[in-house]
């Protein structure tokens, strides 16, 4: 057991229960008190409505009937939730898409910042610049969100709960990020309780463009980016190289008297390179590999400390598509993510934790006339690994698993389809598993108006560590889900306002959490132990009145509580779960060379420990960003972040910083 794990199991002790995740959260439950929740909902109420009005009677009405501002629409095509393009406004699914021009207006610059404006989604992080960082979408664990990369799982074998930390991934060469909510295991598999984040990067079109960006700022900080991007008849290419370094500030809280400035290292490549071989075939190849290095703090308490974590990550996809018949497609996708992750303390060697996951898969798209299409195929998925450490190694471990799909959309009549499907998984170690789905969705497009519902079950395999660790358990059984979602999306004047609203309900059975056996503090393994329920709203509205103005605000209230009966803690939030999370976004154009994005987000009073006795305060933050184009090739860029310079941990005794300012400059040629 390394000593990051000890540390986590110590900090468990003190409060009754044991850490069950790498990123050092325990997945028990809270409850907020009867007073502070009406309170709480009143305000949140008396906001929603203020803003409401606001929007709708305090803005004049003619500016909504201008006819030159964009239409916000679902016209928008969506890949990951059929795994086949097709438009928003036919699927079934709570879907969020991030866009290149969104990350670029609000000066995003890493995957995980991006998340923390989704609705659904709530983020712990151990710190900043770096750190690791569980995501907990629609309050269910973070092993329960499948993370991909141009449609190919990501994750690190040999981390506690499989995944892999996407703190370290940069927004350079992303087109989009598609997050989809809800169960989606029949067409993904395990980790995919929650939801999906497909992270796809970007493909290149036109002219070839070559760009170079510097950037410095608070904490010692400078960003160096380069890259460029193309496309010809038959090809298409974008490619990016960034480095990062920064001192950063004390992972533990200085207010806890630790002055010690923690530094990250961070550099990130990514390529994509997309052929037509003829009309009817294509290929595609990317690639995107990180390297860090960051100094940790460690201990109980938090302390200053000088254990330092090396981290490796590299993602490759190769796919193959053809079109064999009008009504007949087929593509084969090949990935492998291999991931090394290496701690030092005091320059003693203190751990090496190695995985490796690769992937097949062969899908079928039938084409049935205009009202059907049956999605199938097969996936296989092998994951291996290795820990050396001082307290005993473990030699290479695999477990693999085959999977079988199948998914019908029919269409019969125009806006309205029924999506049924199934998933066969072949695990070598805990047997076989069954999900299902079944969703439907109706567009109305006269007013504008869709209405849809999924129901659909799910399921999390154990990791390679909860399996064969030295607190491994071999007779685990995979974490099993049921849930579903009802929601309607409006689109009001013409396509100037789009209002979304979604209820949704999940109940999780034989959750695996490390649990006590003794005699030493550190004696453990790991149990299916305990259930869990999560439920709520996620509400969303963007407003685009004017060509150079647009606004956006979302908000969550996610109950996510233990549900095991007979437990100490039945009942109880789970932990790191804000019931009120949201934020809002305005991005203005004052000029046609400005663009000035100011950005809110809300993460509400969440408890720390699984008997509720300790909780810790909401908080808000701002971010403020501006670009200014000098001329067609050169860009001037400046931000703000935590605007108002709060004070605030997003886990307990973990530092995060104040005020920050960056600016820089882009030239493209």
């Amino acid at each position: 057991m390394s000593l990051i794990s000890r540390m986590e199991i110590g900090k468990a002790w003190r409060v009754g229960v044991a850490a069950s995740q790498e990123t050092y959260l325990t997945d028990q439950t809270i409850i907020l008190t009867e007073g502070k929740e009406k309170l709480k909902m009143r305000k949140l109420l008396s906001c929603a409505t203020v803003l409401l009005v606001f929007m709708f009677f305090a803005l004049p009405v003619s500016i909504f009937a201008q006819e030159e501002s964009d239409a916000i629409t679902m016209e928008e095509t969506v890949v990951t939730a059929s795994r086949l393009e097709e438009p928003l406004k036919y699927s079934p699914d709570s879907v969020t898409i991030v866009t290149e021009k969104e990350i670029r207006e609000k000066g995003t610059q890493t995957v995980i910042d991006v998340l923390r404006d989704v609705p659904g989604v709530s983020i712990a992080q151990n710190g900043s610049f770096g750190a690791s960082a569980s995501i907990y979408l629609r309050g269910t664990p973070n092993a329960h969100t499948l993370i991909m990369i141009d449609g190919v799982r990501v994750g690190d074998s040999m981390a506690i709960d499989g995944t892999m930390s996407i703190t370290d991934i940069s927004t350079d060469n992303i087109e989009r990020i598609e997050i989809v909510r809800g169960a989606q295991s029949v067409l993904y598999g395990s980790d995919a309780i929650g939801g999906v984040i497909n992270i796809i990067t970007k493909k290149g079109k036109g002219n070839p463009e070559f760009y170079l960006s510097v950037e410095g700022g608070s904490f010692e900080t400078f960003r160096e980016k380069i890259g460029v991007s193309g496309s010809s008849d038959k090809i298409s290419y974008a490619a990016s190289v960034s480095r990062l370094d920064t001192r950063g500030v004390s992972k533990a809280d200085e207010d806890l008297g630790n002055n010690e400035e923690d530094y990250y290292h961070n550099t990130n490549i990514s390529a994509r390179v997309d052929g037509r071989l003829s009309e009817t075939v294509g290929i595609g190849f990317s690639v995107r590999h990180s390297e860090s290095t960051m100094d940790m703090d460690g201990g109980w308490p938090l302390a200053d400390d000088n254990e330092v974590q090396d981290m490796n990550i590299t993602t490759a996809l190769a796919n193959f598509d053809q079109d064999i018949f009008d009504w007949w497609q087929h593509i084969v996708k090949l990935g492998i993510t291999k991931t090394k992750r290496e701690y030092t303390n005091d320059d003693a060697f203190n751990g090496a934790y190695k995985g490796t996951i690769k992937l097949a898969s062969w899908q079928h798209n039938f084409f049935i006339g205009e009202i059907d299409t049956i999605t199938a195929g097969f996936d296989y998925q092998k994951e291996s690994g290795d820990i050396q450490n001082p307290w005993g190694n473990i030699s290479e471990k695999t477990v693999d698993t085959k999977s079988f799909f199948i998914q019908n959309k029919l269409t019969p009549s125009k806006g309205l389809s029924f999506t049924l499907g199934a998933r066969h998984d072949d695990h070598e170690t805990f047997g076989s598993e069954n999900t299902y789905k079944g969703a439907l969705a109706y567009f109305y497009e006269k007013t504008g108006t869709k209405v849809r519902a999924s129901y659909g079950t799910g399921f999390n395999a154990p990791s390679l560590y909860q399996l064969y660790s030295s607190s491994g358990n071999t007779s685990l059984k995979p974490e099993e889900s049921k849930g579903y979602d009802v929601g309607i999306d409006q689109e009001l004047f013409g396509g100037k306002v789009l209002l979304s609203v979604t209820w949704f309900h999940n109940d999780i059975d034989n959750m695996i959490d490390w649990r006590w056996t003794g005699p030493g503090m550190y004696d453990g393994k790991y149990f299916n132990v305990s259930k869990a329920e999560t439920r709520g709203w996620e509400t969303g509205l963007s407003v685009n009145p004017l060509p150079w103005l647009s606004f956006d605000v979302h908000y969550t209230c996610t109950e996510a509580k233990n549900n095991t009966e007979g437990s100490a803690t039945y009942g109880k939030y789970l932990i790191y779960r804000p019931k009120h999370t949201g934020g809002a976004s305005l991005n203005i154009k004052p000029l046609e060379n400005l663009n000035v994005n100011l950005n809110a987000q809300y993460v509400g009073r969440r408890y720390r420990t699984t008997d509720n006795s300790e909780e810790m305060l909401d908080y808000t933050l701002l971010n403020l960003a501006v670009s200014y184009d000098v001329n067609d090739w050169v860009k001037i860029f400046g931000r703000v972040e935590n605007l108002t310079d709060k004070k605030y941990q997003s886990i307990y005794e973990y530092g995060e910083p104040g005020i920050g300012f960056y600016g820089g400059i882009k030239a493209t040629f």
